[in-house]
């Protein structure tokens, strides 16, 4: 996992990396049967292995599973700019000191799009059509026109 930053925010979001945590959790559990391959630590691979023994054991129609891998997560602290990482958490804002919000440059333009998008969707059609019934009355028009006698 990458750090998550939020503009604005004194915090960061990575991986549990303390001594002992492991990298994942993975389960297996047939969707055929209530069979689980049992939590293991760090490693798919012993739970890969009991999918592929379930599936000889039990046959072909308990060839689907349920995978679930559980991760952990911290919150720390950005560490300050001299490294010591001794920051401490911030005060509070009150309403008054909040940051700014600010409109993300180009919005409009990203709506524009967005409009001329959903336009064309409808202009091809319409296009085409008019076509259609423009040659068709004109090859009507010019049919009732001829002197056939």
């Amino acid at each position: 996992m990458t750090r998550t930053i939020l503009e604005g925010s004194d915090l960061v979001l990575s991986a549990e990396r303390a001594q002992g945590a492991p990298d994942g959790i993975y389960l297996a559990e047939c969707m055929t049967c209530p069979a689980t391959s049992g939590r293991v630590d760090s490693d798919s691979g012993p739970v890969a292995r009991w999918s592929i023994l379930h599936t000889q054991q039990h046959g072909l129609n308990h060839g689907q599973f349920l995978v679930t891998v559980e991760r952990h997560w911290r919150v720390d602290l950005i560490r300050s700019q001299d490294g010591n990482g001794t920051a401490t958490l911030p005060l509070a804002r009150s309403a008054s000191q909040a940051p700014a919000t600010r409109r993300a440059p180009g919005r409009w333009g990203a709506c524009w799009r967005r409009t001329v998008a959903r336009l064309g969707r409808f202009a091809g059609p319409l296009v085409l059509t008019t076509f259609i019934v423009a040659a068709g009355l004109g090859g009507y028009l010019i049919g009732t026109g001829q002197d056939t006698g």
